[in-house]
């Protein structure tokens, strides 16, 4: 990805400019854009035979542009370049009267007035296109690629290497053309805009007329087209235009007596942007104001149906061949801010990959028996389990699987029919168990075969398993009607193909069903369907648990590209009831959950108070700014719209939590994330200290929370809180080895503790200090740089921690111990806390790390019986916390 986030109009008007001056001026010699040895108010510098210099300003504005600020313009233009020989003001956007008929300020000249429309900027550098064109002998430019090219050349002039070299009129000529020449080629053979045929209305854009071409291809005809609303800014003094491409409704293919009001906007990229947020918001402000319009018009909800849902579509597509596949989702998802959501829309984003896949799905599906249309296979749920509805298809796709990662087709006629499945997962053996469970399941067991599509399926590498996949089922139907194949990515070939193909509908097409063999009924699911893919009612009980929360849902449901501003679970659940998920989705899913439940490393933080204040009070005045904690890591803070600081009843702990998510990819087109989580505990201790606890699970997560943790120190510093030395409990801290193996030790002894009543060390990690006495047993391995790991029960009474002279010659680095603890009806739990400092042997040339401890409950069955295991974490948390602190203070690290 790269370039602008947008078309800017100054760069379009420069556009225009310079293929004016190619047409008609012909006294220049060479052109310099944004030049780099004149001052910032010069966008243009012209320079002719005679040697005389012409300077020009380009200024935008949405506001209205006022005759003064004109005046301030030109006057800095001439006081700054007093050089030249002429100058020129250009001038976009809505001007004031006194403006509108100045044609001279001083020695400059107010160029013709130009909208700050961007597309009849664009319909203007396309008209100029041409005529250049034509005047260069060449062929005139197809309507379908002209605003492709100006587009090109808005980033080419925006981010290229011309920018502020000076540039030939031959060599400027010469690379126009070039430019040129290239978008054509390009545009040849981009699948997306293939689909996209010229128009009577030459000012169509092309993202309008690709998005109406798929419309087709799913079966949603009879959509209205640039639905637009006028609103009067009031910063502004203008009425401005909101709209939407598309806007059409049907009934719900998933829900019974609901109908389904579905809004369409289109954008449109040569290469997609680094940053969308400008794009996103205004298209949500757009679709919010339509929106409202229509609730206010009556238009919604939909009268003929008892309920109404309202879908916003965007489609946002690259015309970049290397983008094909692309990923967008994922570098967009988090500018779909809460603020900016209507609680009563869903939306969804369609980006390059999701737009592939079905494409690709739908076109694989027409050629396979061509005679036959496609239908899309309407999934039974709670929602819509009428009789009628039991194996209902149709040639609509319904709204919630516009972005699906599969899709159920099927090509029949009266006597037989084919179900194909779609999935957009790479092939695996178990994603294949689980495609042919759902299969069976979304069938009920009937039709004459099902085909199953893959986009990496290689049948002479992946025949074989597959085979033996299909006959773990125990079902010899299924062996006779099961094919594994792979589907056609699109391309400008098949695409073109489908410009004027037409919905293929006829009577008594229906396959009949009545007297057909079931798979289901015929026996119980056997044990291979234990890898199932749930969806639907199925998929129901797995949400309704307190380990998933509606913000949960929302996280996982934003990275497949939809949002939704509503945080009640059970219409988060029910959404989640009427979407087809991959396995890989769900994995991801399964992933992101327990990663809630994983080991955390936690590594505290001391500082010294130096005013007795409630950390309730302090947080009021401090501004804890999250915005740039992943800048320059590969990474996402997935939860940064809901990131809040939160607290215990008593508001002596604060709490700061950020779900994190790495970038894995596994090839140049496909995005696969890690999650992780990054936690920052705050509290006060005996009013003397301020205890940070860094609670991470990945080296990643580990420096997102340093970079939080300065943030909270300079505020609390900012504000006089605390003092400017913080205490942190490093392996190099300790005055010797022996001092440092009591520390760790120390950890075994629990008189203190009122849960824990047994610790038993299981495991060290140590190395000896050769510049101390060694042990006649180890003196062989001393200058072998080893490290020791010793693991069993009871190694407390270890050589090398019982006797003093072994202790200090030892460098250790990592002690496990078990604790056993009673805790309501739960007698000898077991919870393991490894403490460590970060493999410090490791850190050469001097040993170094910071002390943190890692805790890890065994779940028992006692433990698995509790109504909330969470709450037993927690105080067992507490616990160790109370231990680490007072093991801190009987080595006086701590006061």
């Amino acid at each position: 990805m790269g370039g602008n986030a947008g078309i800017r109009g100054y760069l379009i008007q420069t556009i225009i400019c310079v293929l004016d001056s190619l047409e008609t001026d012909n006294q220049w010699t060479s052109v310099t854009l944004e030049p780099l040895d004149e001052s910032e108010k010069v966008d243009i510098r012209w320079k002719y035979k005679n040697d005389e210099i012409k300077l020009c300003q380009v200024k935008s504005s949405e506001n209205i542009i006022r005759h003064s600020a004109a005046k301030k313009w030109c006057e800095e233009l001439e006081t700054h370049s007093p050089n030249a020989n002429q100058y020129e003001l250009i001038v976009i956007g809505n001007v004031d009267d006194k403006l509108s008929k100045t044609k001279d300020i001083g020695n400059v000249k107010v160029g013709e007035i130009k909208p700050l429309n961007v597309q009849i900027l664009i319909d203007q550098a396309s008209t100029k296109i041409d005529k250049y064109f034509e005047s260069k002998n060449k062929p005139k430019i197809s309507s379908q690629v002209r605003e492709l090219i100006v587009k090109v050349l808005t980033l080419e002039f925006g981010t290229s290497s011309i920018i502020g070299k000076e540039i030939s009129r031959n060599d400027f000529d010469a690379k126009l053309i070039e430019w040129i020449t290239a978008v054509e080629k390009q545009l040849d053979t981009n699948p997306f805009a293939s689909l996209a045929p010229p128009t009577e209305n030459q000012n169509t854009p092309i993202s309008h007329r690709i998005v109406k071409k798929i419309l087709e291809l799913i079966g949603w005809h009879q959509f209205g087209e640039n639905h637009s609303v006028q609103k009067f800014n009031e910063k502004t003094e203008e009425e401005e235009t909101h709209s939407i491409n598309f806007l059409g409704d049907f009934e719900s293919k998933l829900k019974e007596d609901s109908g389904d009001f579905i809004m369409i906007s289109s954008l449109h990229s040569l290469k997609y942007p680094d940053s969308s947020k400008t794009d996103i918001s205004k298209y949500l402000n757009d679709t919010d104001i339509v929106y409202l319009d229509l609730l206010d018009k009556r238009k919604i909800p939909i009268k003929r149906f008892e309920s109404t849902d309202v879908y916003s579509l965007l489609f946002w597509l690259s015309t970049d061949n290397s983008e094909v596949s692309t990923d967008f989702i994922h570098y967009s998802k988090e500018n779909y801010k809460r603020n900016l959501l209507n609680e009563n829309i869903t939306y969804f984003l369609i980006d390059n990959n999701k737009a592939n896949f079905l494409i690709s799905s739908i076109t694989t599906a027409k050629n396979y028996r061509p005679d036959d249309p496609v239908k899309f296979a309407y999934p039974i749920t709670e929602a819509n389990q009428s009789p009628r509805r039991i194996g209902q298809r149709g040639t609509k796709l319904p709204a919630q699987f516009i972005n699906s990662s599969i899709i159920p087709i099927t090509k029949e006629n009266h006597s037989s029919i084919s179900f194909l499945l779609f999935c957009a997962d790479p092939y695996s053996i178990e994603t294949l168990k689980k495609l042919i469970w759902l299969t069976i399941s979304l069938t009920s067991g009937f039709g004459n075969e099902y085909l199953i599509y893959f986009p990496d399926y290689d049948d002479k590498l992946n025949r074989n398993e597959a085979l033996e996949v299909i006959r773990s089922f125990n079902q010899e139907s299924l062996d006779e009607k099961v094919r594994i194949l792979k589907y056609n990515n699109i391309d400008a070939d098949a695409l073109d193909s489908l410009s004027n193909t037409k919905v293929i509908t006829s009577k008594n097409e229906t396959y009949i069903e009545d007297n057909q063999p079931s798979l289901i009924n015929s026996q119980h699911l056997n044990e291979a369907f234990v890898n199932i893919l749930p969806y639907g009612d199925i998929l129901k009980p797995f949400l309704k648990t307190d380990a998933i929360t509606a913000n949960d849902i929302k996280i996982f449901l934003a990275k497949k590209g939809i949002y939704t501003k509503n945080a009640d679970i059970k219409k988060l659940i029910d959404l989640m009831s009427s979407l087809l998920f991959s396995p890989r989705e769900l994995e991801d899913f399964k992933s992101y959950i327990d990663v809630k439940g994983k080991i955390v490393h936690s590594s505290p933080t001391f500082f010294n108070i130096k005013q007795d204040e409630t950390l309730e009070t302090v947080f009021k005045k401090v501004k804890i700014n999250t915005d740039n904690l992943a800048d320059g890591l590969d990474v996402k803070i997935i939860n940064s719209d809901s990131l809040k600081l939160e607290s215990n009843p008593a508001k002596d702990e604060f709490k700061l939590t950020l779900i994190t998510e790495t970038k894995d990819p596994t090839s140049s087109l496909l995005v696969n994330t890690k999650p992780g989580k990054a936690e920052v505990v705050i509290k006060k201790k005996d009013n003397q200290l301020v205890v940070v606890t860094e609670n991470t699970i990945s080296r990643t997560d580990k420096y997102i929370v340093n970079r939080l943790v300065k943030i909270i120190e300079e505020e609390f510093k900012r504000i006089d809180f605390i003092e400017e030395e913080k205490i942190k409990v490093m392996f190099r801290n300790f005055s010797s080895n022996t001092e440092r193996v009591n520390f760790l030790l120390s950890f075994s002894n629990i008189d203190s503790s009122v849960l824990f009543h047994e610790a038993d060390i299981q495991s060290i990690k140590f190395k000896f200090d050769e510049n101390t006495e060694i042990p006649v047993l180890y003196q062989d391995k001393v200058d072998k740089d080893l490290v020791i790991n010793f693991e069993g029960k009871g190694l407390h009474t270890l050589t090398e921690l019982s006797e003093k002279n072994a202790k200090g010659s030892i460098f250790l680095e990592e002690m496990r111990i078990l604790y056993k603890f009673n805790y309501l009806n739960i007698k000898n739990g077991l919870y393991k806390v490894t403490y460590n400092f970060s493999n410090a042997l490791k850190n050469k040339p001097d040993f170094d790390g910071v002390f943190k401890s890692a805790p890890y409950l065994i779940k028992t069955n006692s433990v698995k019986s509790l109504s909330s295991i969470e709450n037993l974490e927690k105080e067992l948390g507490k616990e160790i916390e109370k231990l680490i602190q007072e093991k801190l203070k009987q080595f006086n690290i701590i006061k």
